[in-house]
């Protein structure tokens, strides 16, 4: 849906991740809404966890809207497992107590990610004492207020493999325990190194 760009940040001296509308995309009022909802959400949410979006407009040159976000050092979820294979015990409950503590902070405020995937989270290298990574949820930009999923019925959307099986299912409505459904999926992957 977006491309990332590095971007320096002239009133602070700080280098960003710059997310902007793919070009093809930038005539759909939908992707306009998702995009301007993941700038809204993830400000929402108060957990160290999820990715911090600092700044968001729409270009007045050229309509495309923008978001800037913390730039991250490290890798995805998805890149370390494939690198280095399944995670130990310890790794895994120090990655699950993260993981948990951004999802119960959305939980929180009634939003349900709705596309969990290792690939969506990434492991921030050098950001705390005694840790050897933090963990950032990012994308959310497909994220339902759980109010408006029990008002309106939503067509399926997320990625297959690691959809539950209500997200598959065009009108039915998606719950918390959506996300819950990622998470078994995504501890099965880290753990076992498999897809399932």
């Amino acid at each position: 849906m977006g491309m990332v760009y590095v971007a320096f940040q002239l009133s602070t001296g700080r280098e960003r991740a710059l997310k902007l509308l793919q070009p093809s995309l930038a005539a759909s009022s939908e992707a306009h809404r998702r995009f301007e909802q993941e700038a809204r959400i993830g400000g929402q949410i108060e957990s160290e966890h999820i990715v911090e979006v600092v700044a968001a407009g729409v270009d007045a040159t050229t309509g495309a809207p923008w978001l800037a976000m913390e730039l991250l050092q490290g890798e995805t979820l998805a890149a370390f497992l494939k690198r280095r294979g399944p995670l130990d015990t310890n790794a895994a409950l120090e990655l699950f107590a993260q993981l948990a503590h951004a999802i119960g902070a959305a939980h929180d405020k009634q939003i349900v990610h709705r596309d969990l995937k290792p690939e969506n989270l990434f492991l921030v290298t050098g950001r705390r004492a005694g840790g050897a990574f933090t963990l950032k949820v990012l994308d959310f930009g497909i994220a339902k207020l759980v109010d408006q999923a029990r008002r309106s019925a939503t067509g399926a959307i997320g990625t297959p493999l690691w959809m539950a099986p209500e997200q598959a299912q065009s009108g039915q409505q998606v719950t918390p325990a959506a996300d819950v459904w990622s998470l078994g999926l995504i501890a099965f992957r880290a753990l076992s190194g498999k897809a399932f």
